[in-house]
C-alpha cells in the first residue's frame, strides 16, 4: 500500500468519528517540533550464485546484522477531535517529515574471495528523510495531570544502501598471485515502515504541550538483484527495526 492510499483509508474511516467530534466538541489544529533517540537494527542478506553453479543446484549465502543508535528530528502538525463520550477521548490525525542525521554501519563476513562466494563486505544503510501518517486516540489520566495515549502509523523512509566488498577480480584469476580487487556499490531504496506506540502529554500554559513517546518501528523487506560479468547474481536483501524515545514540543493553534 503506497502511502498517497493510505492516507485516503485513514481519512475515509475517520470520516464519521471526525464528524461526530466536530458536532460535540471543541476541535484544534495542532504544530510542533521533535527529536528522537532510535536503537536501530538492520538484517542484511545475500545469495551469490552463477548460471552454471545454478544448474548444478550449488549457491552460497551469507548475512549480518547490525545495531546501533540514530537520531531523528522532525516536524509535525495534525488535528485533534474531541470525542464526544464520558471518558474525554481525543482523537489526532498527525502527519509528519522527518530528517535523519546519521547512518548505521555493519560488516558481512562472507564465505571466501572466490568468483562464486558471498565475499566479505563493509556495508552502511541511511536513513535519509521520512513521511509520516500517525493515528493516535488518548485520555486524560484521572487525578495524574496529564494525557495518556496510543498511536499507530505508517511511514515511507528513504534510504541510501552502500557496500563495499573484497574478492578475486574475475572468473579465470587465481587470487594470489592476482591481488583482491574491492568493488563499491550504491543503491536507494524506499522502505514502507509500520509503527506502534504510546506516549504522555503535558500541558504547557493554554496552547503547549510536551509529549513523550515511546515508538516501535518495522521496515518491510526489500529485496533486489545485482548483476556482475561472467554470470554472476547476487539476490540481495535488506530489513530493519527501531525503538524509539522521542520528546516533542506542540502548539496548538
Amino acid at each position: 500500500m503506497s502511502l498517497r492510499l493510505a492516507v485516503r483509508t485513514a481519512l475515509a474511516t475517520l470520516a464519521p468519528l471526525v464528524t461526530l467530534g466536530v458536532l460535540a466538541a471543541d476541535s484544534g489544529l495542532y504544530i510542533g517540533i521533535g527529536a528522537a533517540a532510535d536503537s536501530q537494527t538492520v538484517m542484511y542478506g545475500k545469495t551469490v550464485y552463477t548460471e552454471e553453479s545454478l544448474a548444478q543446484g550449488e549457491s552460497t549465502s551469507a548475512d549480518s546484522e547490525a545495531d546501533g543508535a540514530v537520531f531523528t528530528l522532525n516536524a509535525l502538525g495534525g488535528y485533534r477531535w474531541q470525542l464526544p463520550s464520558e471518558s474525554d477521548l481525543h482523537l489526532s490525525l498527525e502527519l509528519d517529515a522527518a530528517w535523519h542525521p546519521n547512518k548505521l554501519e555493519g560488516k558481512l563476513e562472507g564465505t571466501g574471495y572466490t568468483w562464486t562466494d558471498t565475499w566479505p563486505e563493509d556495508w552502511w544503510l541511511k536513513r535519509k528523510s521520512s513521511v509520516g501518517l500517525t493515528a493516535k486516540i488518548g485520555a486524560p489520566l484521572p487525578r495524574a495531570g496529564f494525557d495518556l495515549y496510543a498511536l499507530a502509523g505508517l511511514r515511507r523512509v528513504a534510504t541510501e544502501f552502500s557496500i563495499t566488498e573484497t574478492g578475486c577480480p574475475g572468473p579465470e584469476l587465481q587470487c594470489p598471485p592476482t591481488p583482491l580487487a574491492s568493488f563499491t556499490d550504491a543503491v536507494d531504496r524506499n522502505f514502507r515502515a509500520w509503527t506502534l506506540g504510546a506516549g504522555v502529554e503535558g500541558q504547557l500554559g493554554d496552547r503547549f504541550a510536551l509529549q513523550v513517546e515511546v515508538r516501535r518501528t518495522r521496515y518491510t523487506r526489500k529485496r533486489w538483484d545485482r548483476l556482475f560479468e561472467g554470470g554472476v547474481i547476487i539476490p540481495s536483501s535488506v530489513a530493519g527495526r527501531e525503538l524509539g524515545l522521542a520528546l516533542r514540543l506542540v502548539r496548538f493553534l
